[in-house]
């Protein structure tokens, strides 16, 4: 197996926050773990949808002190993009994150889209007609007519090579029978649609978070984009506690997973609900997880931590769950 490639996620260290001084000491931090990538919160540490110029410049100083660089950046919008109220000002602030965010030298930035109803029933018809489309306006239309040439030449090769070929064609507008399911599916395919052309152009992807929905429905989604990179962002404890199976995931989504999540979950029968554990303490089976990754093949980087971990073990379970990775 190829060397993992492992990050810490910043908003699990205790005392990291939003000035300078604070998020410098939380990178040193994961810097003495021995990892030489973070994942940043965008909302508490760094604002990356009005970040200043004199902000972009001062974090990389202290990225390139640490030799650390940005596996991605978490953007958690308030609502999902399934959500029509205030939909365009979320939209807007996920652009603005996502040419923030390729100044900083990331790659992607980590959303959950929302919850993904199963596909409306007439989504092969719906594919074809944008395949259609595609045939009969190969460039677009618009300014939007040859984005792939505007492509930055440092944009990671892997994630390059799956979009410099591709060309939008037209929305498909109106598909769906009518319901509240099909026509948050259609939302969401929009969006989607929207923000993987915009993160080509400016260099930085969204990638959608699993958990809140199937693999195989959040595949079905995305596979209803045509020639659109989108990649994901595979959470396998978030899927467990959905009460989603992880190899389905993997399957469905396959080359799209480009950073993983390294979170366990277990189901507590008293609760009735599913919490999240440190890693290998839950029923994700990791080595069969990375074997099956390993076989895509994934070269991404794998993130530790998560939001909920108690402050005064935080910094231990950090250090715990890299040694459980790095002896699998």
């Amino acid at each position: 197996m190829a060397e993992l490639k492992l990050a810490v996620r910043m908003d699990a260290i205790p005392g990291a926050g939003a000035s300078a001084a604070a998020l410098r000491k939380s990178l040193t931090i994961a810097a003495s773990m021995g990892v030489r990538n973070v994942e940043l919160c965008g909302r508490s540490h760094v604002p990356v949808s009005e970040l200043s110029d004199t902000g972009v410049r001062t974090l990389r100083k202290i990225l390139d002190d640490l030799n650390l660089r940005i596996a991605s950046i978490r953007f958690q919008t308030r609502f999902g993009y399934d959500v029509t109220d205030h939909l365009d000002q979320r939209v807007d602030a996920t652009k603005s994150a996502l040419k923030t965010a390729y100044r900083l030298g990331a790659p992607l930035i980590v959303n959950q889209i929302g919850t993904v109803p199963p596909p409306p029933t007439n989504i092969d018809q719906a594919v074809n007609q944008a395949g259609s489309s595609l045939l009969l306006n190969p460039s677009g239309s618009g300014d939007e007519s040859d984005w792939s040439n505007d492509l930055p030449a440092d944009l990671a090769s892997e994630l390059a090579n799956s979009i410099a070929s591709s060309r939008i064609g037209k929305e498909i507008a109106g598909q769906g029978a009518a319901g509240s399911d099909a026509s948050r599916w259609e939302t969401l395919r929009e969006v989607m649609d929207d923000l993987s052309r915009y993160g080509a152009k400016v260099g930085c992807f969204l990638a959608a978070e699993t958990g809140t929905e199937s693999g195989t429905d959040l595949a079905a989604l995305l596979d209803a984009i045509p020639d659109s990179f989108i990649p994901v962002a595979l959470n396998p404890g978030q899927l467990i506690i959905n009460r989603f199976r992880v190899d389905e995931a993997i399957n469905a989504l396959c080359s799209r997973i480009s950073i993983v999540h390294a979170v366990d979950g277990v189901m507590d029968m008293a609760a009735g609900r599913g919490v999240a554990v440190p890693l290998g303490e839950g029923t994700a089976d990791f080595p069969s997880l990375l074997g099956r990754l390993e076989d895509i093949p994934f070269r991404g980087p794998i993130v530790v931590g998560r939001p909920d971990m108690r402050p005064k073990t935080a910094i231990m379970e950090l250090q715990q769950s890299l040694e459980y990775l790095r002896n699998l």
